[in-house]
């Protein structure tokens, strides 16, 4: 058990800085900067596309340089800590879920697919970045359906899991990082289905309601009496 002591703390180490690295809160700071919150603004995450969108091109490519480095540090960072390469995807799932729920901005964050590309390209360099031009390339023919940047991931690393399989290529690392790209999917997809459930489900105040209450509730009674001792016959 001592013997593994090293291990399990360097592994603790490696997913407590991926974390912390994932959760740098670059597209809020960035946002910030230009005077929006990312929050209240377009899909409300903290994100490269809200970014790019809704507060400026240059911008939305810097918190994309970033995010994406987030990832991959996590996975230098393993690396440097010595933790094996079957566990270092671990440390890579770590950033991806501090970008999910900051620690600096109240548990909140993007989507987590800008990290995941990071962790791709630190794990698998020359895989990821021929299934990230199939998916670029899906994203455009796409362009004009709101799921684009879904389609483009998903069709990115089914390429890969292919690819993989077929010439033996780290298949089970590959796998992992299929299976951390399904997550992150997940979450966007639901992510997205609330939104829009609470877009077409508005809480708010009906004020002439409120206001036809206040109406009734300040009636002066004597003024119905009046008005009936008024009666002309």
């Amino acid at each position: 058990m001592f013997e593994d002591f090293p291990l399990i703390l360097n592994m603790v180490m490696a997913v407590a800085a991926g974390y912390l690295l994932g959760a740098l809160p670059f597209a809020h700071v960035a946002s910030r900067i230009r005077g929006i919150d990312v929050f209240t603004t377009g899909s409300t995450l903290a994100g490269t596309a809200n970014v790019f969108f809704n507060v400026g091109h240059r911008t939305g490519a810097l918190v994309l340089v970033g995010d994406i480095a987030k990832g991959a540090v996590a996975v230098f960072t393993a690396w440097a800590l010595g933790v094996p390469p079957a566990l270092i995807l671990v440390a890579g799932g770590a950033a991806v879920v501090g970008h999910w729920k900051s620690v600096f901005t109240r548990f909140r964050g993007g989507d987590g697919m800008a990290p995941l590309i990071g962790v791709s390209l630190a794990l698998m360099p020359e895989l990821a970045v021929l299934g990230g031009v199939i998916g670029v390339a899906t994203i455009v023919l796409m362009r004009r359906s709101s799921l684009r940047s879904t389609w483009g991931i998903s069709v990115s690393f089914l390429v890969m899991l292919g690819i993989s399989q077929y010439y033996q290529i780290e298949r089970d690392l590959v796998t992992g990082l299929v299976i951390l790209a399904s997550m992150v999917l997940l979450r966007s997809m639901f992510t997205r289905r609330r939104r829009l459930s609470v877009d077409s489900h508005p809480v708010y105040r009906d004020i002439e309601d409120e206001d036809g209450l206040d109406d009734i509730l300040n009636v002066d009674p004597d003024a119905d009496l009046d008005h009936a001792g008024s009666d002309p016959r």
